[in-house]
Formats: structure tokens, C-alpha cells, sequence
């Protein structure tokens, strides 16, 4: 049974347009992102909108006719999509919807008393009012929560295709269009980094939302980070201790192909502990390019050893390579070889009388550096390390 009189109720009615109005006007003065000047066309449509509600809520809650219910409730529930779309939170929509519970009250409860209805009416009015706003919040908070999941996915599903055309090295425009598409403002710069392994939350952390994942097929997890600077490559590195790890160079955001195929080049050089920075290892991978060039370069370097035994081979062809890339300096090749300077001293002695005048002819020199790096990259043997 309805709760107030039939006088009482065609008076809601009849001044529903004017509450819808009230509603509008006091949730745009009251409520943070809906305090903008809506054009006559629009607000009109607004106040429809509120007017058809609270004519759902005369007939479902007062009149008890809940053959509406449905549809009013469903009305709800896109008004939450339609919030969520235009980019306003849950906060501003339920702060809406407070404002205009208390200003639709306000009119009911004024025609009630002007009807003389019992305050028991206008009590079971408030309850009413008070408990359909609660409903209608409640569906249009579950309308916006599903439209953000879903738009949520669908932006972390244009930005998988974006991190896929970018590691495919796809042409400009393609990728331009990808990334308008992904919401992702697209840096001058990206650096790939390619992680051997699970890589840590904290590094997700520290590369922020706008650095892209891509995990490859049975391979290495590739980040594609924005703005990289020079200083900042081995703090990058160091975050992946514990996994092997590599840095491509910093390209152009549409050259991030080149930038990942570079760092799994260099993911090569990389241990656990030591993370590979393709920028520190360019005759590296300028030999690993070519092959056979490289192949070549390395036999020339090391033909004056080969009569020696393979440790002895190993031994002096690693202490060469200090040599060479120390300039000379005996303490510094020491260091590197975890040797006294007395053992490089002596070891050098033997490499001048196997080398001769090819370590003063500049050309050889860059020759054996060159051949000595591709020798330095093959395991040592068990018996080049019981000498060491």
C-alpha cells in the first residue's frame, strides 16, 4: 500500500520537474567536478534524467509498484559507466548523490507537511528516500567499478600490442597510432633491459607506469624503460643483482626494436652478479656480428702460443689482454688478474719473446686486443684455472 495519500502524492508528482531542477543546482554548486557550466542542452537532459528517477522512486518506494524497480536500478547502474567514462570518481558521484537525497527530501518532506500527512507517513517518507538513494548509489558504484575494470583491461591490452610493435621494430606511424590508442605519451627515449629471470617487484617499482613489459616466449623479460640517462645505467643494472641482466642503448621510442635486440646480444656477457651495458661491450658485439671475422682475428691472436700447453695458453693470453688494455700498467693488470705484479712482470717476459715486434706495430695491436676479447670469452679450462 502506498505510505502517503493520493492528494500527497500527485502533489510529488506534480512538482517532480521542479525537485529535479533543486537536485541539479545544488549538486553543481556543491560538488567538486560537477561545477562546470553545462549548455542549456545538456542540463536539460540532466534534469530528465534526475526527474525520471525520483518518478521511479515515487512509484517503486512510495507507491509500491515494483515493476519499475528494475529499470530504475538499471538507469543507475549506467549512470556509474557514463561517471567513469567522463572521468569522474566514485567520491563525486556518491557526494551527487547525497546532495540531491537531501535536497529531493527537503521538497518531499515540505509537501507532506502541507498535505497534513501523519508524522508517521513522513518518517516512513524519510526511510524511504534515504534507502532508495542508498540503492541507487550502491548500482551506480558497481556500474562504475565494472566500466573502469574493463577499461583497465582493455588499456593494459592496447599497451601489450604497443610493447609487441615496439620490440618488432613496426614502422612509425603504426606505433604512433598504437600509442594514442594505449593512452601511453610516448618519451623521446627508450632503453631496453632484458631480464634472465623473474624480475623483482622492487624494479616495477622503481621503473614506475609508464615503462612497458613484454616477457618473451621461453626467453628473457623485456622493459622497455623511457628517459634513461647515461649516469643512471648502472643503478638500472645493480637493481637486477642476483639475475642476469643487460642494457641496450638509448634510441629513439621508435627505434626500441634495435635497442632490444642489442641488450639480448649483450645478454650474453651477463652473470648473476655482473649485468651486461651493451654501451661498455661495443667491440664485444662488433665481433659477435661477424662471425667469421671474429673467428679469424682470434686464431691470429693466439698463434704464437699454440705450441704452449692449454693452461699456459690461457694464462698468458689472458694476461696479454690485461696488458693491452691497461696500457702497460703493471699494477693495474695485476689487479685485474688478482696476481702480484712480479707474476705479470715475469709472464709478460715470455709474451715478448712469443710476440716480438707485433706488440709495438699499432695495427697488430688493435688486432690482438680485438682477437684476445673473442679468446677471453671461452670458458677457461679446468687446468688454465688450477694454474691461476
Amino acid at each position: 500500500m502506498p505510505i502517503l495519500t493520493e492528494r500527497t502524492l500527485a502533489e510529488l508528482r506534480a512538482s517532480l520537474p521542479e525537485t529535479a531542477s533543486a537536485c541539479v543546482e545544488a549538486i553543481v554548486e556543491e560538488v567538486p567536478g560537477y561545477d562546470r557550466a553545462f549548455d542549456p542542452a545538456l542540463r536539460s537532459n540532466i534534469e530528465r534524467a534526475v526527474e525520471q528517477a525520483l518518478s521511479g522512486f515515487v512509484a517503486t518506494q512510495i507507491e509500491g509498484d515494483r515493476a519499475t524497480s528494475r529499470s530504475t536500478l538499471d538507469g543507475a547502474y549506467r549512470l556509474g559507466q557514463g561517471e567513469a567514462a567522463s572521468g569522474r570518481s566514485t567520491d563525486a558521484l556518491l557526494a551527487a548523490y547525497r546532495v540531491g537525497a537531501r535536497v529531493a527530501w527537503a521538497q518531499f518532506a515540505g509537501s507532506a507537511v502541507a498535505a497534513e500527512e501523519p508524522a508517521a507517513n513522513v518518517a516512513a517518507l524519510a526511510e524511504k528516500t534515504f534507502a532508495f538513494i542508498d540503492e541507487l548509489s550502491a548500482q551506480s558504484l558497481a556500474g562504475h567499478t565494472a566500466a573502469l575494470t574493463a577499461r583497465t583491461r582493455e588499456l593494459a591490452r592496447r599497451r601489450d600490442q604497443l610493447t609487441a610493435a615496439l620490440v618488432a621494430g613496426e614502422a612509425r606511424p603504426a606505433l604512433e597510432h598504437l600509442a594514442e590508442s594505449a593512452r601511453w605519451k610516448a618519451p623521446e627515449t627508450l632503453t631496453a633491459l632484458v631480464v634472465d629471470g623473474e624480475p623483482r617487484t622492487a624494479l616495477a617499482t622503481a621503473l614506475g607506469e609508464r615503462a612497458l613489459w613484454s616477457p618473451i616466449a621461453d626467453g628473457p623479460t623485456v622493459v622497455l624503460v623511457p628517459g634513461v640517462r647515461s649516469n643512471a645505467r648502472n643503478g638500472l643494472l645493480e637493481r637486477c643483482v642476483g639475475t642476469p641482466a643487460a642494457l641496450g642503448p638509448t634510441v629513439a621510442w621508435t627505434d626500441a626494436g634495435e635497442s632490444v635486440r642489442q641488450a639480448l646480444r649483450a645478454l650474453r656477457f651477463a652473470s648473476a652478479d655482473d649485468g651486461a651495458d651493451c654501451d661498455e661491450l661495443l667491440p664485444e658485439l662488433a665481433l659477435d656480428s661477424a662471425p667469421l671475422v671474429a673467428t679469424r682475428l682470434r686464431e691470429r691472436a693466439v698463434a704464437p702460443l699454440e705450441d704452449l700447453s692449454p693452461a699456459k695458453r690461457e694464462v698468458l693470453a689472458e694476461t696479454l689482454l690485461g696488458w693491452l688494455l691497461h696500457q702497460g700498467r703493471r699494477d693495474e693488470v695485476a689487479g685485474r688478474l688478482h696476481v702480484h705484479p712480479q707474476t705479470v712482470r715475469y709472464r709478460m717476459n715470455t709474451v715478448r719473446e712469443l710476440y716480438g715486434d707485433a706488440l709495438t706495430d699499432p695495427r697488430r695491436v688493435l688486432e690482438l686486443t680485438l682477437g684476445l676479447l673473442v679468446e677471453a670469452r671461452t670458458e677457461p679450462t679446468s687446468d688454465a684455472k688450477d694454474e691461476r
